[in-house]
């Protein structure tokens, strides 16, 4: 038998929910959990939120496994690689008082929280159809994680059975890669696992002398998430969307059944997994990419402290209005905007170090001569390593981000209007703009790549920058704090949707509290496409996440760790 952890606190409750949660009624026997184990080689475990090492009174109690999780709270690594564990604690909590803090408070249990009750943990395909067919059986809460890397908490869910796929792994290179059922000319491309991580494949990537459209963080999902939600990356101005690179997937849908799927195989399901989101369609097993040759990659960056606000705008505007030439030529970047100062460095993987020079000029000739510095990297691999890998992000902390595309005329029309606007959003953001910087990801695809292949928003391959508020608050932050702070975020968010209407947000990246979010995240056509697949494959709904195709809606007893927070006066089921 396995552990059965949880059988002291599930008590028996009845939900407001189309599917069977962890204490229901309905929720199968003990026995039953038990022959299931069985018969996927004990692969299924009763799980608990990380912290419960760390209470004294929890049965999971352990003084040294406390001291270790503590001195490495922090690890990006570290936190994907357990499973009971999320980069942004909000997503192992429900709400503020059903949580398992650490350090433990005194007097306090460790709450089950936002983390599933049972999961499996997945090391071939076989599991993975097992669990799709054992949970579409019993109608349980479907619930898929990776590493945890997941803004909008979809990788977690109360009462969830739970599928964690990073024990599946595996890269190959095959230099004459046809899909199956297709007759197109070989392409070099790479097929990795749904467990493998980008830090890996770009490894195998630069073992191999090739390149491959990736993530920014090294610890997010190559073949999860990422891809489903659009996937972008620093490369994309020059090489697309990482669903502009897809060539093929493994996936077990919610029938069971392992299937390939491609443009030749299955074009409407292939189409809709290039950007219809995660968690829906069903449980990718690996996925194949383009591999594009190894080039070096000229970089430029600026530093910059005018220590006043506005002349910092000033900056923005003046960036904003030389990033037209710089999509043209496929310059991506990341610009950090703080109240009286910037970060940028910018990308043009392949091409010519003067060239990014003559695009810079404009810019540059306005700063003292020591805020800019040049550089060209041997490999994708040693700028990676030199820049993203070394700024990884904070983990083991709440927090909330929104973001916005801003179209490509905006840049064109009045750079310095988009700048006060971007600035405006900071100032909204309260307290906030003391503390988290504006993230602008200059990662869009030019218009080449909207060829009607993927189902994101079209609004990805009109826009040029991506800009994104975050904030954070104090785990010990009543309720009304919390709710504040997300409001904030919100808000400064809201000044770009009133400024941009006519653009959309990234899905995995979005606010959690997106009005509007099919208009935002896919456009309304695509939306429309989507349902329609949606009901083909998946017609009684099991797969669903918080505004997700084919979803129960915002009111949904599984969606209730959602609620708390909420801004108010957002209409969040359309």
């Amino acid at each position: 038998m396995f552990p059965l952890l949880l059988v002291g606190f599930l008590a028996l409750e009845v939900s407001a929910t189309s599917q069977c949660l962890s204490g229901d009624a309905c929720f199968p026997s003990l026995s039953t959990l038990d022959a299931f184990n069985s018969s996927i080689g004990g692969k299924l475990h009763a799980e608990r939120p990380i912290g419960a090492v760390c209470y004294v009174a929890d049965t999971a109690y352990n003084a040294s496994a406390c001291a270790d999780l503590t001195a490495r709270y922090g690890d990006d690594q570290y936190r994907s690689d357990l499973f009971g564990d999320y980069e942004q604690i909000n997503w192992e909590t429900c709400g503020v008082k059903n949580a398992c803090l650490v350090p433990a408070a005194n007097g306090t249990t460790c709450g089950q929280g936002s983390v599933p009750s049972y999961a499996v943990h997945a090391t071939t395909a076989a599991d993975v159809q097992a669990y799709v067919k054992f949970a579409t059986k019993y109608n349980l809460r479907i619930v898929i994680k990776n590493t945890g890397h997941d803004y909008a908490g979809r990788s977690s869910g109360k009462g969830g059975f739970a599928l964690w796929t990073h024990g599946l792994q595996g890269v190959s290179h095959n230099k004459t890669f046809v899909p199956a059922g297709c007759t197109t000319a070989p392409q070099d491309s790479l097929t990795a696992a749904s467990g493998v991580q980008w830090e890996t494949l770009y490894q195998f990537a630069d073992d191999e002398g090739v390149l491959v459209v990736g993530g920014d963080s090294n610890q997010v999902g190559a073949a999860g998430g990422w891809i489903q939600g659009g996937g972008h990356s620093v490369l994309s101005p020059t090489y697309g969307l990482g669903v502009d690179n897809l060539l093929e997937v493994e996936i077990v849908t919610p029938d069971g059944n392992l299937q390939t799927v491609n443009e030749c195989t299955n074009p409407d399901l292939f189409w809709a997994i290039r950007g219809g989101g995660p968690s829906t369609w069903g449980v990718l097993t690996k996925v194949t990419y383009k591999a594009h040759p190894a080039v070096a990659v000229p970089a430029v960056f600026i530093n910059f402290d005018s220590g006043d606000a506005d002349a910092n705008a000033k900056v923005v505007g003046d960036l904003a209005a030389i990033s037209p030439n710089l999509a043209d030529l496929g310059v991506g970047g990341f610009l950090e905007i703080f109240e009286t100062a910037i970060s940028y460095f910018g990308i043009l993987p392949g091409g010519n170090l003067s060239t990014l020079q003559a695009a810079i000029k404009p810019l540059s000739d306005a700063l003292p001569a020591n805020a800019t510095a040049y550089q060209t990297f041997p490999s994708f691999l040693q700028f990676f390593a030199g820049t993203f890998k070394i700024s990884n992000e904070v983990v083991g902390i709440p927090f909330a981000l929104t973001s916005r595309l801003i179209p490509r005329h905006y840049f064109e029309n009045d750079p310095q209007g988009l700048a006060a606007a971007i600035r405006q959003g900071q100032v909204v953001s309260g307290p906030e703009a003391a503390t988290q910087f504006i993230q602008v990801l200059i990662d869009n695809p030019a218009p080449k790549f909207a060829v009607g292949k993927t189902s994101v928003t079209p609004a990805w391959y009109s826009s040029l920058w991506h800009v994104i508020y975050t904030g954070t608050w104090n785990v010990t932050t009543p309720v009304a704090g919390q709710r504040a702070e997300v409001k904030y975020v919100h808000d400064a968010a809201q000044v770009l949707r009133d400024y941009a209407p006519d653009s959309g947000s990234y899905i995995n990246e979005a606010d959690i509290y997106e009005p509007n979010h099919e208009e935002s995240f896919w456009g309304a056509a695509n939306a429309a496409r989507l349902k329609t697949i949606k009901a083909e494959v998946d017609p009684q709904n099991f797969f669903q996440v918080w505004q997700g195709i084919g979803w129960d809606g915002s009111a949904d007893s599984k969606f209730q760790c959602y609620q708390e927070l909420n801004p108010g006066d957002v209409s969040l089921d359309n």
